[in-house]
């Protein structure tokens, strides 16, 4: 059986950087599944071209399966990308209302991207090829397909939350998204309370639902990548190293967090030099306003910290600002006493489970609202909004004994390792015809 997978951005990029032509990949746990699937089984990944490059690579011929690239031109990208899907449905599907805008004809170009998706799925399909689209820019896809007499079966997996109904139908095209999500055969989420949140909002704005085709199957990893057997530790650290890693976005959560090292060192002066946390944050939307002061805000915090307690031989928090290297980011996994994994909300979040499975003894804390924690239930959970909490987290995760540590990373590892990436894609392909 032959698969045609559909997401906005593709396995890897072509890239200008100055005179060269590089490559740059996408190291996401979903594409890494995706690869997968498609060497094993061949077929076709639908996907846009969002490099610089691209435009020369529309189509790309690999052993197992090919890749066509979809071009947008700059008021496509910035209707269909920047506005509807980040201005309006990521806030909205992270219940950032403040944080949403209603762009005029935003929604529009998105219908018509996901139209210029639909023509290269339907020239690359035959009736028995099995078409899988991914996530909230692509919400209109499947019901295109429908309307173009497509009968292939569909399954549309969304990785980020579902709000409830009534946040939901804030979006003045809510009815006709989930009319088109609800047009495939099966419709995958990755925790149980986004299934049904999933489910009620069919009911509250379609008047019926369809629970037994809705799935909470959650995406795992590569656990032979994300290894102990792969990392080396960091030998130069003395003190107790505390990690994390996150996207620069305001779901994360990351001056809060600063907030919670700032009120750990404020009421336990002892624990000053006993531990230092490294704070890498990845580079996102770097052109736009809010991003920008995002960072400003974040690095003044993290100034502000440092300067507060840091001595000229120590500061409690690292901060970098960069993409790291996949040996490095397995490095701190290695080496990290503590993971920081505290966002507002988030749909999953692999980096636990990443730390999980390359740590030998590590303890994780992990936010209430990372869809994650459903899983790794054994890892101590905080309310991120609660800086007390997460700072008195921080302190137990510091202070437990080696068999505390090895007992909870036991637990936390048969879960990963259980569900790990072929788990999750061998799952959902084996939803029936």
């Amino acid at each position: 059986m032959k698969y045609l997978v559909v997401t906005s951005r593709g396995p890897f990029s072509h890239e200008k950087k100055g005179k060269n032509e590089t490559i740059e990949n996408n190291v996401g746990g979903v594409a890494t599944a995706l690869k997968m699937l498609l060497s094993k089984n061949g077929g076709t990944w639908v996907c846009w071209g969002s490099g610089s490059l691209d435009i020369n690579y529309k189509s790309e011929n690999f052993s197992n399966y090919v890749i066509k690239r979809i071009i947008l031109n700059s008021t496509e990208k910035k209707k269909f990308y920047d506005e509807y899907s980040n201005g309006t449905l990521w806030p909205v599907f992270h219940y950032f209302r403040d944080r949403t805008t209603f762009y005029k004809d935003a929604f529009r170009y998105y219908l018509e991207v996901n139209r210029k998706f639909a023509r290269e799925v339907i020239e690359n399909i035959d009736d028995d090829t099995v078409i899988w689209i991914h996530d909230y820019q692509l919400a209109m896809l499947p019901g295109i397909l429908r309307e173009s007499n497509v009968k292939n079966k569909i399954i549309f997996t969304w990785h980020i939350p579902w709000v409830s109904p009534e946040f939901f139908s804030i979006i003045p095209e809510s009815r006709e998204i989930i009319k088109s999500i609800s047009s495939s055969n099966y419709i995958t989420f990755h925790i149980d309370n986004y299934r049904e949140n999933f489910i009620n909002s069919q009911r509250f704005l379609l008047g019926s639902s369809t629970p037994s085709r809705v799935y909470s199957i959650p995406l795992g990893i590569d656990t032979k990548f994300f290894s102990p057997k792969n990392a080396k530790k960091i030998n130069n650290i003395k003190a107790k190293i505390i990690f994390s890693i996150d996207r620069l976005d305001y779901t994360k959560g990351l001056t809060l967090r600063v907030l919670a090292i700032e009120d750990l060192l404020t009421e336990h002066p002892e624990l000053l030099k006993k531990f230092v946390y490294i704070m890498n944050v990845t580079p996102s939307r770097t052109t736009v306003s809010e991003y920008i002061n995002m960072k400003k805000e974040l690095e003044m915090s993290v100034g502000r910290v440092n300067g507060r307690f840091g001595t000229i031989d120590w500061r409690p928090i690292i901060y970098m600002y960069r993409k790291i290297r996949d040996k490095t980011l397995l490095s701190y996994y290695k080496s990290a006493d503590v993971a920081l994994i505290t966002p507002l909300i988030d749909g999953l979040n692999l980096v636990s489970k990443e730390f999980v499975a390359t740590t030998e003894n590590g303890v994780l804390i992990i936010s209430r609202f990372a869809g994650a924690s459903k899983e790794l239930s054994s890892a101590i959970t905080v309310n991120p909004y609660n800086i007390k909490e997460t700072a008195n987290a921080i302190i137990k995760a510091l202070s437990m004994d080696v068999n505390e540590r090895n007992n909870m990373i036991s637990k936390l590892k048969n879960t990963v390792v259980k569900r790990d990436i072929k788990w999750w894609y061998r799952r959902i392909t084996a939803l029936p015809r």
